[in-house]
């Protein structure tokens, strides 16, 4: 059998352990796969993908990588590596690679909700961490009222 032939059956089989959800499976099949052909960006996109499920966001990252590596064109690898950018908290490499995949694809949908998607849930961090501050300063105001404390006057607070 070609080489060629093996990686793509192997593929053939990963990818339909990934639509059964056995994603242990898949990354197992894609590795393989991946021994008869290293220079396959959906190969790596496929297994980061499938790692992505597992919540296996550094080897999804790290396999997506070499997906953008092997085509730099490929507008999913860049949204998928934003998701497992926004699993990890880092949200600017996440919005970075969200914008990098609708540069490359202004029809990818998809990378369109997850940027805002992000964008809406980075807000409401903001806006909870603000009214915390808030509910802290008010807080100490009513304390500072009662012990006759200078932080009423105090500009910086």
């Amino acid at each position: 059998m070609p080489e060629n032939y093996m990686a793509q059956k192997l593929f053939d089989e990963g990818a339909a352990a990934y639509l059964k959800e056995d994603y242990k499976t898949s990354i197992k099949l894609f590795t393989l796969a991946l021994k008869h052909d290293r220079k396959s960006a959906l190969v790596y996109s496929s297994r980061g993908t499938a790692y992505l499920k597992l919540n296996k966001s550094k080897k999804a990252i790290s396999d997506l990588a070499r997906a953008i590596r092997l085509n730099p064109t490929y507008a999913r690898a860049y949204h998928l590596r934003g998701l497992a950018y926004e699993m990890r908290g880092e949200f600017a490499l996440a919005f970075r690679d969200f914008d990098q995949a609708l540069e490359i694809d202004p029809d990818l949908s998809v990378a369109y909700r997850s940027r805002d998607s992000m964008l809406d849930k980075t807000i409401d961090d903001q806006l909870q961490i603000e009214d915390s501050e808030i509910t802290d300063h008010l807080a100490a105001m009513r304390v500072a009222q009662f012990t006759g404390d200078k932080l009423l006057r105090d500009p910086e607070i």
